[in-house]
Protein backbone atom coordinates (compact mmCIF):
# COMPACT_ATOMS: atom_id res chain seq x y z
CA UNK A 1 0.00 0.00 0.00
CA UNK A 2 1.00 3.60 -0.47
CA UNK A 3 1.89 5.81 1.84
CA UNK A 4 2.92 9.30 3.12
CA UNK A 5 6.32 9.17 5.45
CA UNK A 6 5.67 13.08 7.37
CA UNK A 7 8.95 15.05 8.37
CA UNK A 8 7.12 17.51 11.71
CA UNK A 9 9.56 20.50 11.90
CA UNK A 10 10.42 19.16 15.51
CA UNK A 11 11.51 16.08 13.56
CA UNK A 12 10.04 13.74 14.82
CA UNK A 13 8.42 11.59 11.69
CA UNK A 14 5.30 9.68 11.21
CA UNK A 15 3.70 7.20 8.40
CA UNK A 16 0.61 7.36 7.28
CA UNK A 17 -0.90 5.11 4.98
CA UNK A 18 -2.75 5.89 2.13
CA UNK A 19 -5.70 3.94 2.96
CA UNK A 20 -8.92 6.29 1.87
CA UNK A 21 -9.83 7.41 -1.65
CA UNK A 22 -8.80 10.85 -0.59
CA UNK A 23 -6.19 12.37 2.54
CA UNK A 24 -6.66 15.36 3.70
CA UNK A 25 -3.90 17.16 5.25
CA UNK A 26 -3.64 20.36 7.27
CA UNK A 27 -3.62 21.43 10.72
CA UNK A 28 -7.36 20.99 11.47
CA UNK A 29 -8.00 17.73 13.96
CA UNK A 30 -10.21 16.70 11.49
CA UNK A 31 -7.64 16.10 9.01
CA UNK A 32 -6.52 12.88 7.98
CA UNK A 33 -2.88 13.68 8.63
CA UNK A 34 -2.68 16.49 10.83
CA UNK A 35 0.23 18.40 10.76
CA UNK A 36 1.26 21.46 13.87
CA UNK A 37 2.81 23.57 11.43
CA UNK A 38 2.07 27.31 11.78
CA UNK A 39 2.54 28.01 7.99
CA UNK A 40 -0.07 25.09 7.40
CA UNK A 41 -3.96 26.07 6.98
CA UNK A 42 -6.47 23.83 8.75
CA UNK A 43 -7.16 22.54 5.06
CA UNK A 44 -4.01 22.65 2.94
CA UNK A 45 -4.01 20.06 0.92
CA UNK A 46 -5.06 16.26 -0.35
CA UNK A 47 -3.92 13.24 -1.31
CA UNK A 48 -6.31 11.41 -3.91
CA UNK A 49 -5.95 8.30 -5.64
CA UNK A 50 -7.17 7.54 -8.93
CA UNK A 51 -7.13 4.45 -10.20
CA UNK A 52 -3.48 3.17 -9.14
CA UNK A 53 -1.73 6.34 -9.39
CA UNK A 54 -2.29 9.48 -6.31
CA UNK A 55 -2.70 13.28 -7.19
CA UNK A 56 -1.69 15.91 -4.74
CA UNK A 57 -4.18 18.75 -4.52
CA UNK A 58 -3.68 22.45 -2.85
CA UNK A 59 -6.97 23.19 -1.15
CA UNK A 60 -6.78 26.83 -1.57
CA UNK A 61 -4.43 27.46 1.16
CA UNK A 62 -2.91 30.54 2.45
CA UNK A 63 0.82 29.49 2.23
CA UNK A 64 0.26 27.11 -0.77
CA UNK A 65 1.55 23.65 -1.38
CA UNK A 66 4.85 22.59 -3.13
CA UNK A 67 5.81 19.16 -4.53
CA UNK A 68 9.77 18.82 -5.54
CA UNK A 69 10.35 22.33 -4.96
CA UNK A 70 7.79 23.68 -7.47
CA UNK A 71 4.76 25.22 -6.32
CA UNK A 72 1.10 23.38 -7.30
CA UNK A 73 -1.07 25.32 -9.38
CA UNK A 74 -3.21 22.58 -10.46
CA UNK A 75 -3.15 18.42 -8.96
CA UNK A 76 -0.34 17.06 -10.09
CA UNK A 77 0.35 12.79 -9.69
CA UNK A 78 2.96 11.79 -7.48
CA UNK A 79 5.74 9.42 -8.16
CA UNK A 80 8.19 7.19 -5.90
CA UNK A 81 10.38 9.42 -3.71
CA UNK A 82 8.27 12.88 -4.71
CA UNK A 83 8.60 15.67 -1.70
CA UNK A 84 5.49 17.34 -0.63
CA UNK A 85 6.40 20.74 1.46
CA UNK A 86 3.67 22.01 3.67
CA UNK A 87 5.15 24.95 5.52
CA UNK A 88 8.38 23.85 7.65
CA UNK A 89 6.69 19.96 7.07
CA UNK A 90 8.21 17.44 4.59
CA UNK A 91 6.35 14.37 3.62
CA UNK A 92 7.18 12.26 1.30
CA UNK A 93 5.44 9.79 -1.26
CA UNK A 94 6.22 5.80 -0.96
CA UNK A 95 4.07 4.16 -3.87
CA UNK A 96 4.24 0.55 -2.60
CA UNK A 97 6.22 -0.11 0.20
CA UNK A 98 5.20 -2.14 3.08
CA UNK A 99 3.43 -0.52 6.01
CA UNK A 100 4.14 -2.10 9.40
CA UNK A 101 1.03 -3.52 10.87
CA UNK A 102 -0.80 -1.49 13.56
CA UNK A 103 -0.08 -1.85 16.98
CA UNK A 104 -4.35 -2.60 17.13
CA UNK A 105 -3.71 -5.79 14.78
CA UNK A 106 -4.99 -8.55 17.03
CA UNK A 107 -3.22 -11.87 16.78
CA UNK A 108 -5.18 -15.46 16.80
CA UNK A 109 -3.78 -18.83 16.22
CA UNK A 110 -3.64 -20.55 13.18
CA UNK A 111 -7.11 -22.55 13.12
CA UNK A 112 -5.54 -25.27 11.85
CA UNK A 113 -2.17 -25.45 14.23
CA UNK A 114 -1.82 -28.90 15.88
CA UNK A 115 -3.46 -28.77 19.38
CA UNK A 116 -1.02 -30.90 21.75
CA UNK A 117 -3.23 -32.35 24.36
CA UNK A 118 -0.34 -32.34 26.88
CA UNK A 119 -0.05 -28.72 26.74
CA UNK A 120 -3.32 -27.75 26.24
CA UNK A 121 -4.60 -29.48 29.63
CA UNK A 122 -2.44 -27.43 31.31
CA UNK A 123 -4.16 -24.25 30.32
CA UNK A 124 -7.41 -25.57 32.77
CA UNK A 125 -8.70 -24.53 35.68
CA UNK A 126 -10.40 -27.80 36.69
CA UNK A 127 -10.30 -29.16 40.54
CA UNK A 128 -9.44 -32.03 38.75
CA UNK A 129 -6.28 -31.89 37.18
CA UNK A 130 -5.28 -34.33 33.91
CA UNK A 131 -1.89 -34.78 35.31
CA UNK A 132 -4.29 -35.66 38.64
CA UNK A 133 -6.71 -37.96 36.58
CA UNK A 134 -3.73 -39.65 35.06
CA UNK A 135 -2.01 -40.07 38.37
CA UNK A 136 -4.72 -41.68 39.99
CA UNK A 137 -6.12 -45.05 40.13
CA UNK A 138 -8.82 -45.30 37.62
CA UNK A 139 -9.46 -48.17 35.94
CA UNK A 140 -10.26 -46.28 32.91
CA UNK A 141 -6.27 -44.67 32.35
CA UNK A 142 -6.08 -46.11 28.86
CA UNK A 143 -9.58 -45.49 28.17
CA UNK A 144 -8.67 -41.68 29.14
CA UNK A 145 -5.88 -41.41 27.89
CA UNK A 146 -7.46 -42.91 24.49
CA UNK A 147 -9.97 -39.69 24.98
CA UNK A 148 -7.07 -37.35 24.84
CA UNK A 149 -5.88 -38.14 22.01
CA UNK A 150 -9.11 -38.55 20.07
CA UNK A 151 -10.52 -35.31 21.33
CA UNK A 152 -7.28 -33.86 19.79
CA UNK A 153 -7.15 -34.97 16.64
CA UNK A 154 -10.50 -34.93 16.05
CA UNK A 155 -11.06 -30.90 16.88
CA UNK A 156 -8.24 -30.24 14.47
CA UNK A 157 -10.46 -31.19 11.51
CA UNK A 158 -13.04 -28.74 12.46
CA UNK A 159 -12.75 -25.82 10.97
CA UNK A 160 -15.86 -22.92 11.81
CA UNK A 161 -16.90 -22.56 15.74
CA UNK A 162 -20.41 -24.66 14.86
CA UNK A 163 -18.51 -27.53 13.37
CA UNK A 164 -16.04 -27.55 16.70
CA UNK A 165 -19.28 -27.48 18.72
CA UNK A 166 -20.99 -30.52 17.20
CA UNK A 167 -17.57 -32.46 16.61
CA UNK A 168 -17.30 -31.71 20.95
CA UNK A 169 -21.03 -32.82 21.38
CA UNK A 170 -20.19 -36.17 19.34
CA UNK A 171 -17.16 -36.53 21.20
CA UNK A 172 -19.35 -36.38 24.53
CA UNK A 173 -22.05 -38.97 23.51
CA UNK A 174 -19.24 -41.23 23.22
CA UNK A 175 -17.21 -40.78 26.21
CA UNK A 176 -20.04 -40.70 28.52
CA UNK A 177 -23.67 -42.45 28.73
CA UNK A 178 -25.44 -39.40 28.08
CA UNK A 179 -28.97 -39.38 26.94
CA UNK A 180 -29.00 -35.42 25.67
CA UNK A 181 -26.24 -32.78 24.90
CA UNK A 182 -26.21 -29.14 25.54
CA UNK A 183 -23.34 -26.87 24.90
CA UNK A 184 -23.83 -23.08 25.70
CA UNK A 185 -21.78 -20.02 24.84
CA UNK A 186 -22.28 -16.61 26.55
CA UNK A 187 -24.01 -14.18 25.25
CA UNK A 188 -24.25 -10.90 26.46
CA UNK A 189 -27.20 -9.81 24.07
CA UNK A 190 -29.00 -13.11 24.50
CA UNK A 191 -32.08 -12.69 27.04
CA UNK A 192 -30.01 -14.92 30.00
CA UNK A 193 -26.76 -14.18 28.87
CA UNK A 194 -26.09 -17.49 27.34
CA UNK A 195 -26.77 -18.65 23.81
CA UNK A 196 -27.52 -22.43 23.07
CA UNK A 197 -25.02 -23.59 20.15
CA UNK A 198 -25.84 -27.43 20.91
CA UNK A 199 -28.48 -29.17 21.65
CA UNK A 200 -28.58 -32.85 20.61
CA UNK A 201 -29.99 -36.14 21.71
CA UNK A 202 -28.03 -39.42 21.32
CA UNK A 203 -28.78 -41.38 17.97
CA UNK A 204 -29.98 -38.02 16.44
CA UNK A 205 -28.40 -35.50 14.25
CA UNK A 206 -31.38 -32.64 14.44
CA UNK A 207 -31.43 -30.19 16.57
CA UNK A 208 -33.53 -30.41 19.86
CA UNK A 209 -36.39 -27.57 19.47
CA UNK A 210 -36.96 -26.51 22.88
CA UNK A 211 -34.18 -26.75 25.30
CA UNK A 212 -34.42 -26.21 29.32
CA UNK A 213 -31.85 -26.68 31.62
CA UNK A 214 -31.65 -25.85 35.42
CA UNK A 215 -31.01 -22.45 36.03
CA UNK A 216 -29.14 -23.01 39.23
CA UNK A 217 -27.14 -25.45 37.71
CA UNK A 218 -25.82 -22.98 34.74
CA UNK A 219 -25.16 -20.78 37.77
CA UNK A 220 -23.25 -22.66 39.29
CA UNK A 221 -21.00 -23.45 36.38
CA UNK A 222 -21.27 -20.21 34.95
CA UNK A 223 -20.73 -17.70 37.79
CA UNK A 224 -18.79 -20.19 39.96
CA UNK A 225 -16.48 -22.08 37.87
CA UNK A 226 -17.65 -25.68 39.43
CA UNK A 227 -18.14 -28.67 37.69
CA UNK A 228 -21.60 -30.28 38.88
CA UNK A 229 -22.61 -33.96 39.37
CA UNK A 230 -25.73 -35.25 40.77
CA UNK A 231 -26.74 -38.91 40.66
CA UNK A 232 -30.33 -37.82 40.86
CA UNK A 233 -31.71 -34.93 40.51
CA UNK A 234 -34.99 -35.15 41.52
CA UNK A 235 -33.90 -35.49 44.77
CA UNK A 236 -30.73 -32.85 44.89
CA UNK A 237 -31.80 -29.54 47.24
CA UNK A 238 -29.23 -27.58 45.26
CA UNK A 239 -30.84 -28.50 41.87
CA UNK A 240 -34.54 -29.83 42.08
CA UNK A 241 -36.28 -27.88 39.66
CA UNK A 242 -39.65 -27.63 38.05
CA UNK A 243 -37.69 -28.03 34.77
CA UNK A 244 -35.99 -31.16 36.46
CA UNK A 245 -39.13 -32.38 37.43
CA UNK A 246 -41.54 -31.85 34.47
CA UNK A 247 -38.46 -33.76 32.29
CA UNK A 248 -37.75 -36.59 34.59
CA UNK A 249 -33.89 -35.78 34.85
CA UNK A 250 -32.45 -37.79 37.17
CA UNK A 251 -28.49 -38.11 36.67
CA UNK A 252 -26.75 -34.30 35.63
CA UNK A 253 -22.90 -33.38 34.50
CA UNK A 254 -22.10 -30.08 34.09
CA UNK A 255 -18.69 -28.60 32.77
CA UNK A 256 -17.22 -25.26 32.70
CA UNK A 257 -15.59 -24.47 29.37
CA UNK A 258 -12.63 -21.87 29.82
CA UNK A 259 -8.87 -21.15 29.09
CA UNK A 260 -8.45 -19.46 32.50
CA UNK A 261 -9.70 -19.05 35.64
CA UNK A 262 -10.64 -15.78 35.17
CA UNK A 263 -13.30 -16.30 32.23
CA UNK A 264 -15.55 -18.99 31.95
CA UNK A 265 -17.21 -18.77 28.30
CA UNK A 266 -19.57 -21.52 28.14
CA UNK A 267 -20.34 -24.91 29.68
CA UNK A 268 -21.19 -28.57 28.56
CA UNK A 269 -24.48 -30.28 29.86
CA UNK A 270 -25.26 -33.66 29.66
CA UNK A 271 -28.16 -35.23 31.44
CA UNK A 272 -30.10 -38.54 31.38
CA UNK A 273 -33.46 -39.00 32.16
CA UNK A 274 -34.09 -42.50 32.49
CA UNK A 275 -31.99 -44.22 35.52
CA UNK A 276 -30.76 -42.46 38.79
CA UNK A 277 -26.85 -42.83 39.27
CA UNK A 278 -26.11 -43.12 35.63
CA UNK A 279 -23.46 -40.61 36.13
CA UNK A 280 -20.05 -41.04 38.27
CA UNK A 281 -17.13 -39.37 39.84
CA UNK A 282 -15.04 -41.23 36.79
CA UNK A 283 -17.79 -39.51 33.97
CA UNK A 284 -17.62 -36.17 35.72
CA UNK A 285 -13.51 -36.76 35.64
CA UNK A 286 -13.60 -37.95 31.84
CA UNK A 287 -16.00 -35.04 30.73
CA UNK A 288 -13.73 -32.15 32.48
CA UNK A 289 -10.63 -33.90 31.11
CA UNK A 290 -12.50 -33.43 27.22
CA UNK A 291 -13.77 -29.70 27.70
CA UNK A 292 -10.20 -29.22 29.08
CA UNK A 293 -8.97 -30.54 25.57
CA UNK A 294 -11.51 -28.54 23.94
CA UNK A 295 -12.08 -25.20 25.43
CA UNK A 296 -8.81 -24.31 23.46
CA UNK A 297 -10.20 -25.33 20.14
CA UNK A 298 -13.19 -24.15 21.23
CA UNK A 299 -11.88 -20.69 22.24
CA UNK A 300 -9.86 -20.43 19.11
CA UNK A 301 -12.76 -20.88 16.94
CA UNK A 302 -14.76 -18.48 18.38
CA UNK A 303 -12.28 -15.64 17.94
CA UNK A 304 -11.44 -17.43 14.21
CA UNK A 305 -15.44 -16.72 13.37
CA UNK A 306 -14.84 -13.09 15.10
CA UNK A 307 -12.02 -12.01 13.12
CA UNK A 308 -13.59 -13.41 9.76
CA UNK A 309 -16.44 -11.57 10.28
CA UNK A 310 -14.78 -8.62 11.47
CA UNK A 311 -12.35 -8.53 8.18
CA UNK A 312 -15.55 -9.18 6.34
CA UNK A 313 -17.30 -5.65 8.03
CA UNK A 314 -14.09 -4.02 7.30
CA UNK A 315 -13.83 -4.53 3.82
CA UNK A 316 -17.38 -3.68 3.11
CA UNK A 317 -16.97 -0.80 5.18
CA UNK A 318 -13.85 0.29 3.15
CA UNK A 319 -15.48 -0.47 0.19
CA UNK A 320 -18.57 1.72 1.28
CA UNK A 321 -16.59 4.22 2.21
CA UNK A 322 -14.19 4.18 -1.36
CA UNK A 323 -17.24 3.66 -2.94
CA UNK A 324 -18.91 7.38 -1.13
CA UNK A 325 -15.93 9.60 -1.53
CA UNK A 326 -16.20 8.58 -4.87
CA UNK A 327 -19.30 10.17 -5.28
CA UNK A 328 -17.70 13.79 -4.12
CA UNK A 329 -16.59 15.94 -6.90
CA UNK A 330 -13.23 15.30 -7.55
CA UNK A 331 -11.87 18.83 -6.63
CA UNK A 332 -13.87 22.25 -7.10
CA UNK A 333 -15.17 23.29 -10.49
CA UNK A 334 -12.92 26.13 -12.43
CA UNK A 335 -15.33 28.73 -13.80
CA UNK A 336 -13.68 32.55 -14.47
CA UNK A 337 -14.67 34.88 -11.82
CA UNK A 338 -15.75 32.22 -9.25
CA UNK A 339 -14.81 30.34 -6.22
CA UNK A 340 -15.66 27.22 -5.06
CA UNK A 341 -15.48 25.14 -1.98
CA UNK A 342 -16.95 22.00 -0.66
CA UNK A 343 -15.58 19.58 1.94
CA UNK A 344 -17.17 16.84 3.81
CA UNK A 345 -16.31 15.22 7.08
CA UNK A 346 -18.49 12.09 8.72
CA UNK A 347 -18.81 11.60 12.01
CA UNK A 348 -18.58 7.91 11.07
CA UNK A 349 -16.26 5.61 9.03
CA UNK A 350 -19.25 6.76 5.64
CA UNK A 351 -21.99 9.32 6.00
CA UNK A 352 -25.43 10.49 5.21
CA UNK A 353 -24.33 14.39 3.81
CA UNK A 354 -24.08 14.89 0.03
CA UNK A 355 -22.58 17.94 -2.04
CA UNK A 356 -22.06 18.09 -5.50
CA UNK A 357 -20.78 20.46 -8.36
CA UNK A 358 -22.81 19.69 -11.88
CA UNK A 359 -22.30 21.50 -15.10
CA UNK A 360 -25.44 21.92 -16.83
CA UNK A 361 -26.16 21.51 -20.56
CA UNK A 362 -26.77 25.36 -20.91
CA UNK A 363 -23.16 26.11 -19.34
CA UNK A 364 -25.31 27.12 -15.80
CA UNK A 365 -23.58 25.45 -12.67
CA UNK A 366 -25.70 23.20 -10.29
CA UNK A 367 -24.65 23.27 -6.88
CA UNK A 368 -26.68 21.11 -4.28
CA UNK A 369 -26.13 19.81 -0.55
CA UNK A 370 -28.27 16.99 1.22
CA UNK A 371 -28.42 15.65 4.47
CA UNK A 372 -29.87 12.14 5.24
CA UNK A 373 -31.89 12.32 7.99
CA UNK A 374 -29.76 8.90 10.46
CA UNK A 375 -26.24 8.35 10.63
CA UNK A 376 -23.98 5.83 8.74
CA UNK A 377 -24.45 2.80 6.38
CA UNK A 378 -28.05 3.40 6.24
CA UNK A 379 -27.78 6.85 5.22
CA UNK A 380 -24.93 6.48 3.03
CA UNK A 381 -27.23 4.05 1.10
CA UNK A 382 -29.96 6.68 0.41
CA UNK A 383 -27.19 8.96 -0.42
CA UNK A 384 -26.37 7.19 -2.80
CA UNK A 385 -29.67 7.15 -3.93
CA UNK A 386 -29.89 10.61 -3.95
CA UNK A 387 -26.62 11.14 -6.30
CA UNK A 388 -27.88 8.87 -8.84
CA UNK A 389 -31.14 10.08 -8.79
CA UNK A 390 -29.63 13.98 -9.46
CA UNK A 391 -27.49 12.52 -11.61
CA UNK A 392 -29.64 11.75 -13.56
CA UNK A 393 -32.20 14.11 -13.84
CA UNK A 394 -29.36 16.12 -14.97
CA UNK A 395 -28.45 14.01 -17.95
CA UNK A 396 -31.94 14.43 -19.14
CA UNK A 397 -32.08 18.15 -19.23
CA UNK A 398 -34.86 18.38 -16.91
CA UNK A 399 -35.38 21.97 -15.41
CA UNK A 400 -34.76 22.44 -12.10
CA UNK A 401 -38.84 22.41 -10.54
CA UNK A 402 -38.85 18.96 -12.40
CA UNK A 403 -35.69 17.95 -11.15
CA UNK A 404 -36.51 17.77 -7.42
CA UNK A 405 -40.12 17.20 -8.10
CA UNK A 406 -38.52 13.54 -9.99
CA UNK A 407 -36.05 13.11 -7.35
CA UNK A 408 -38.97 13.22 -4.10
CA UNK A 409 -41.19 11.06 -6.50
CA UNK A 410 -38.50 8.36 -6.52
CA UNK A 411 -37.04 8.72 -3.53
CA UNK A 412 -40.57 8.17 -1.85
CA UNK A 413 -41.44 5.13 -3.62
CA UNK A 414 -37.90 3.44 -2.80
CA UNK A 415 -37.52 4.78 0.49
CA UNK A 416 -38.90 3.73 3.96
CA UNK A 417 -41.39 6.25 5.74
CA UNK A 418 -38.89 6.73 9.04
CA UNK A 419 -36.26 8.50 6.39
CA UNK A 420 -36.23 11.66 4.37
CA UNK A 421 -33.72 13.63 2.94
CA UNK A 422 -33.35 17.83 3.55
CA UNK A 423 -32.37 19.38 0.28
CA UNK A 424 -31.05 22.70 -1.15
CA UNK A 425 -29.83 23.01 -4.80
CA UNK A 426 -29.25 26.51 -7.06
CA UNK A 427 -28.52 26.69 -10.48
CA UNK A 428 -25.59 29.91 -10.82
CA UNK A 429 -25.70 32.02 -14.10
CA UNK A 430 -21.64 32.73 -14.45
CA UNK A 431 -22.90 35.60 -16.93
CA UNK A 432 -25.39 37.31 -14.75
CA UNK A 433 -24.41 35.72 -11.19
CA UNK A 434 -28.08 35.06 -10.69
CA UNK A 435 -29.34 32.13 -8.25
CA UNK A 436 -32.07 29.78 -8.59
CA UNK A 437 -32.77 27.87 -5.63
CA UNK A 438 -34.73 25.31 -4.23
CA UNK A 439 -34.65 24.70 -0.85
CA UNK A 440 -36.64 21.56 0.22
CA UNK A 441 -36.82 21.58 4.34
CA UNK A 442 -33.13 21.82 4.64
CA UNK A 443 -30.90 24.66 6.73
CA UNK A 444 -31.50 28.37 5.26
CA UNK A 445 -28.57 28.75 3.18
CA UNK A 446 -26.37 31.59 3.65
CA UNK A 447 -25.36 34.62 1.67
CA UNK A 448 -23.08 36.97 2.98
CA UNK A 449 -22.75 39.85 1.37
CA UNK A 450 -19.64 42.04 0.17
CA UNK A 451 -19.95 44.73 3.34
CA UNK A 452 -20.55 41.88 5.89
CA UNK A 453 -24.33 41.78 6.24
CA UNK A 454 -25.96 38.57 6.23
CA UNK A 455 -29.22 37.44 4.07
CA UNK A 456 -31.18 33.80 4.66
CA UNK A 457 -32.63 31.37 1.92
CA UNK A 458 -35.43 30.29 3.71
CA UNK A 459 -37.24 27.14 3.25
CA UNK A 460 -39.62 26.42 0.43
CA UNK A 461 -40.90 22.86 0.86
CA UNK A 462 -40.73 19.45 2.60
CA UNK A 463 -37.86 17.04 2.53
CA UNK A 464 -37.53 14.87 -0.16
CA UNK A 465 -38.86 11.50 0.39
CA UNK A 466 -41.27 11.89 2.57
CA UNK A 467 -44.60 12.61 0.55
CA UNK A 468 -44.58 11.78 -3.55
CA UNK A 469 -46.97 15.03 -4.55
CA UNK A 470 -44.77 17.47 -2.96
CA UNK A 471 -44.46 20.75 -4.69
CA UNK A 472 -41.44 22.89 -4.67
CA UNK A 473 -41.38 26.64 -4.88
CA UNK A 474 -38.62 28.46 -6.77
CA UNK A 475 -36.32 31.71 -5.26
CA UNK A 476 -34.22 34.05 -6.96
CA UNK A 477 -31.02 35.70 -5.08
CA UNK A 478 -28.33 37.90 -6.64
CA UNK A 479 -24.11 37.42 -6.48
CA UNK A 480 -22.63 40.75 -6.61
CA UNK A 481 -18.87 40.92 -6.50
CA UNK A 482 -17.71 39.81 -2.87
CA UNK A 483 -20.47 37.90 -2.27
CA UNK A 484 -20.45 34.33 -0.87
CA UNK A 485 -23.16 31.63 -1.18
CA UNK A 486 -22.18 29.48 1.99
CA UNK A 487 -24.23 26.14 2.17
CA UNK A 488 -24.00 23.75 5.00
CA UNK A 489 -25.57 20.63 6.44
CA UNK A 490 -26.98 20.64 10.38
CA UNK A 491 -24.00 19.33 11.71
CA UNK A 492 -22.33 22.67 11.47
CA UNK A 493 -25.24 24.54 13.25
CA UNK A 494 -25.84 21.75 16.02
CA UNK A 495 -22.10 20.98 16.75
CA UNK A 496 -21.90 20.11 20.53
CA UNK A 497 -19.04 21.24 23.15
CA UNK A 498 -18.78 19.17 25.85
CA UNK A 499 -21.11 21.19 28.45
CA UNK A 500 -23.60 20.48 25.34
CA UNK A 501 -23.90 23.63 23.87
CA UNK A 502 -25.17 24.28 20.56
CA UNK A 503 -22.93 26.04 18.35
CA UNK A 504 -26.04 27.77 16.52
CA UNK A 505 -26.74 30.27 14.11
CA UNK A 506 -25.30 33.56 15.65
CA UNK A 507 -21.81 32.06 15.96
CA UNK A 508 -21.86 30.84 12.42
CA UNK A 509 -23.47 34.22 10.50
CA UNK A 510 -20.61 35.81 12.81
CA UNK A 511 -17.47 33.79 11.64
CA UNK A 512 -18.91 34.36 7.17
CA UNK A 513 -19.71 37.91 8.40
CA UNK A 514 -16.35 38.70 9.66
CA UNK A 515 -14.34 36.61 7.04
CA UNK A 516 -16.69 37.52 4.17
CA UNK A 517 -13.64 39.36 2.28
CA UNK A 518 -11.46 36.52 2.40
CA UNK A 519 -11.14 33.49 -0.41
CA UNK A 520 -13.40 30.63 -0.15
CA UNK A 521 -10.80 28.32 1.35
CA UNK A 522 -10.14 31.13 3.73
CA UNK A 523 -13.59 31.09 4.60
CA UNK A 524 -13.86 27.51 4.82
CA UNK A 525 -11.14 27.03 6.99
CA UNK A 526 -12.41 30.15 9.45
CA UNK A 527 -15.59 28.44 9.92
CA UNK A 528 -14.00 25.07 10.73
CA UNK A 529 -11.59 26.57 13.41
CA UNK A 530 -14.52 28.33 14.68
CA UNK A 531 -15.95 24.54 15.10
CA UNK A 532 -13.09 22.94 16.37
CA UNK A 533 -12.24 25.15 18.72
CA UNK A 534 -15.99 25.51 20.06
CA UNK A 535 -16.47 21.36 20.15
CA UNK A 536 -12.56 21.15 21.57
CA UNK A 537 -12.54 17.43 22.25
CA UNK A 538 -16.48 16.47 21.79
CA UNK A 539 -17.00 14.06 19.68
CA UNK A 540 -19.25 15.02 16.51
CA UNK A 541 -22.13 13.97 16.83
CA UNK A 542 -23.63 14.38 13.08
CA UNK A 543 -21.53 15.04 9.75
CA UNK A 544 -20.06 18.16 8.79
CA UNK A 545 -20.27 19.43 5.43
CA UNK A 546 -20.25 22.83 4.00
CA UNK A 547 -20.19 24.55 0.02
CA UNK A 548 -19.05 27.90 -0.53
CA UNK A 549 -19.41 29.78 -3.53
CA UNK A 550 -18.09 33.27 -4.28
CA UNK A 551 -18.34 35.54 -6.88
CA UNK A 552 -14.44 37.41 -7.29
Amino acid sequence: MAHLLVTHPNGTTENVPLARLRTTIGRSARSDVCIPDAFASRLHAEVRQEGDSYWISDLGSANGTKLNGALLTIPIPLHQGGEIQIGETKIRFDDGGQISKSISSTLIADATEALDPSNTISFSIRKHQTAEILDSSLSSRTDLLGLISKVGVALLSSSGLDETLNQVASLVFEAVPAERVVIMLRDEEMKDGMQIKVARLRGEDEPIAEVRISRAIMTEVMENGKSVLTSDAQQDPRFASQTIVLQGIRSVLAVPLSVDERHVFGLIYADSPTNTNTFSSEHLDILTTLASVASIRVENASLLDERINRERMERELELATEIQQRFQPSGPPILEGYEFQGISFSCYEIGGDYYDFIERHDGKMLVALGDVSGKGTSASLLMSSLHAAVHGQVAAKTPLVQLVTSVNEYLTENTPGNRFITFFVTELDPATGELTFINAGHNPALIGRADGTIEQLDSSGLPLGLMGFAQYEVGKAQLNSGDVLFIYSDGVSEANNLAEDEFGMDRLIKVISDNVGRSASGIRDKVESALSDFTGTAAPNDDITLVIVKKL
